[in-house]
C-alpha cells in the first residue's frame, strides 16, 4: 500500500545528486582512503614509498639499521637518587629488570628496543602496551603503529587500539601505552607524529628509481663497444664470418693496436653510453648522500666512503658528532618517555632511566688514557673507579683519591705559607711569608713597605 503521509515523496534514482554518479578526478579528498589506494605513496619517479616498504631501499635500511642497533646495544641503566649530588644504580628494582633483561615473554631488551626504534624511524610512532601487575608494570608488549591511533583527551592523550588479529577495538589511557614519537606532529592530530619517510618520499623514491634503473641497465644492456657497417646487405652466414674474422685478428692483448684494413666500403663505428645514461650513476650517488642526510647518518657509517679521503681523526670526529648531535636527542626521548609512562610523579623524584653513552664517545686509546690520567691526578675519580670503566678488577689501595701536593684551597693559603717545614724555625718561615707578601704588594704597584 502506498504511503499517504503529506509532503512525502518516494526516493527514486532520478533524485540522486549528479556528483554521486560521476567518478572524481585525482586522488580522493579523504587522506585515509587515498592512503589505502596508495595514491599518496606515489612519487614523481614512479616508485611508491610508504613507511612499510621504505626499508626495501638499501640505503634507508642501512641508516635505520644503524640507529636502531645503536639504541638497542647502548646500556640502559636505572638509578636511584640518594641526594642532590649522589645517585646509585637501582639494580634490585623491578623496572631495572624489565628494561635491562626482558620487557616481555618473547623478546630481549635489545630486540625490544630495536623493534621500537625501527618503527619510530619509519612510521614516526612506536607503541608498546604497558601490562601492569599489583606492584606496577610487569611487561611491555609492542604493537604495530597501524593498530594504534592516538588522540587528545582532556589534558593528556588516549589511544584507540585495533588489534591486527581482528579482536574488538579498545581505548587505552596514556599510562597504558609507551609512545615514542619521532617527528613533528601531523596536521590535524598533534598527538600523532609525521614520519621522515612521508615527508621525504620523493627523495627516497628517486634513490630507489635510480638504483633500479642501474640494475636493469646492467641486466638488459646489450650495447657492444663497436659496430661494422656494410654498404650492401649480406647474409647471416657472411655476417657471422666477418665478425669472427674481425675478432680473431683484433681481440686479445697480443692483437691490440694492430692496423686494420677495411675493404668494400666497411666502416667501424664506436658505440657507448649516452650522456643521460652516464649521469644516472652520479644522480644515484647524490641521492644516497641526500637520504643519509635525511636520517642524520654520516656516509662512512653506511659504507659510503667515496667522499672521504682517508680514515683517521676526521672520521672519528664525525662518528662522535653523530652520537652527540643526532643520537643523544633520541636517547633523551626514550629516557623521558620511560620515566613518564612507567613511573608516577612521586616515583620520578627518586628514580630515573639513563642511557650510558660513554662507550660511544670514546676516542682512541692514547686519548682515553690521557683523560683517565687527568681524572686520577686531580682527584676526580679513584683508581678503582677508572679500572671499573675499563672492565678491570679493583686493586688494593685503589679507593683513595689522589691530590696534587702543590695544590691547596685558597682559603688556607696562609696556613700553607706559615707551615714550618723540617729544618726551619718559625721565625724563618715568617720571614719567608713576609717576603712573599712584599713581592705581591710590589707587583700590584702599591707603595707599602712591610716591617721586617
Amino acid at each position: 500500500m502506498a504511503r499517504s503521509t503529506p509532503g512525502y515523496r518516494p526516493m527514486v534514482f532520478t533524485d540522486a545528486e549528479p556528483r554521486a554518479l560521476s567518478s572524481p578526478v585525482g586522488p580522493p579528498r579523504d587522506p585515509v582512503i587515498a592512503e589505502w589506494l596508495g595514491q599518496y605513496a606515489a612519487t614523481a619517479s614512479g616508485v611508491n614509498v610508504t613507511p612499510d616498504n621504505a626499508r626495501r631501499c638499501a640505503e634507508v635500511d642501512a641508516c635505520i639499521g644503524l640507529i636502531e642497533d645503536t639504541i638497542a646495544t647502548v646500556p640502559l641503566d636505572f638509578f636511584r637518587r640518594v641526594s642532590d649530588d649522589e645517585r646509585q644504580p637501582a639494580a634490585d628494582h623491578p623496572l631495572h629488570a624489565l628494561l635491562h633483561d626482558a620487557p616481555n615473554g618473547w623478546q630481549t631488551s635489545a630486540e625490544f628496543r630495536q623493534m621500537m626504534e625501527g618503527w619510530r624511524n619509519t612510521h614516526a610512532n612506536a607503541y608498546a602496551r604497558v601490562v601492569s601487575g599489583p606492584r606496577g608494570p610487569i611487561a611491555l608488549e609492542p604493537e604495530h603503529p597501524a593498530s594504534m591511533l592516538p588522540f587528545r583527551s582532556g589534558d593528556g592523550v588516549a589511544y584507540r587500539w585495533t588489534p591486527l588479529d581482528g579482536s574488538a577495538p579498545r581505548t587505552l589511557l596514556q599510562h597504558e601505552v609507551l609512545h615514542l614519537r619521532g617527528g613533528p606532529p601531523k596536521r590535524g592530530n598533534l598527538a600523532l607524529a609525521e614520519s621522515k619517510v612521508e615527508r621525504h618520499r620523493e627523495d627516497i623514491g628517486m634513490l630507489q628509481a635510480s638504483g633500479e634503473y642501474l640494475a636493469r641497465f646492467f641486466s638488459n644492456n646489450a650495447t657492444p663497444k663497436a659496430a661494422i657497417t656494410i654498404p650492401s646487405e649480406i647474409s647471416n652466414e657472411a655476417a657471422a664470418r666477418l665478425r669472427d674474422t674481425w675478432e680473431g685478428r683484433h681481440r686479445g692483448l697480443e692483437n691490440q693496436h694492430r692496423i686494420a684494413i677495411l675493404e668494400g666500403g666497411l666502416d667501424i663505428k664506436a658505440l657507448g653510453l649516452t650522456n643521460d645514461e652516464a649521469q644516472v650513476a652520479e644522480v644515484h650517488t647524490l641521492a644516497v648522500a641526500k637520504v643519509a642526510r635525511i636520517f642524520g647518518v654520516p656516509l662512512h657509517l653506511i659504507g659510503e666512503t667515496s667522499a672521504n679521503t682517508s680514515w683517521g681523526t676526521g672520521i672519528e670526529q664525525q662518528s662522535i658528532g653523530f652520537v652527540t648531535y643526532y643520537m643523544r636527542p633520541k636517547f633523551v626521548v626514550w629516557e623521558q618517555a620511560l620515566n613518564r609512562t612507567l613511573m608516577s610523579g612521586a616515583m620520578r623524584q627518586a628514580y630515573y632511566f639513563e642511557f650510558n653513552i660513554d662507550g660511544l664517545l670514546r676516542g682512541d686509546f692514547k686519548t682515553r688514557m690521557e683523560g683517565y690520567a687527568l681524572l686520577a691526578q686531580w682527584g676526580v675519580m679513584t683508581i678503582n673507579e677508572i679500572r671499573k670503566l675499563m672492565n678491570l678488577p679493583p686493586v688494593d689501595g685503589g679507593d683513595e683519591r689522589l691530590h696534587p701536593l702543590n695544590m691547596a684551597p685558597a682559603s688556607r693559603i696562609m696556613d700553607v705559607l706559615l707551615r714550618t717545614p723540617p729544618g726551619q724555625t718559625q721565625r724563618d718561615q715568617a720571614d719567608l711569608a713576609t717576603r712573599f707578601l712584599q713581592q705581591l704588594i710590589d707587583a700590584s704597584g702599591a707603595r707599602i713597605q712591610l716591617a721586617a
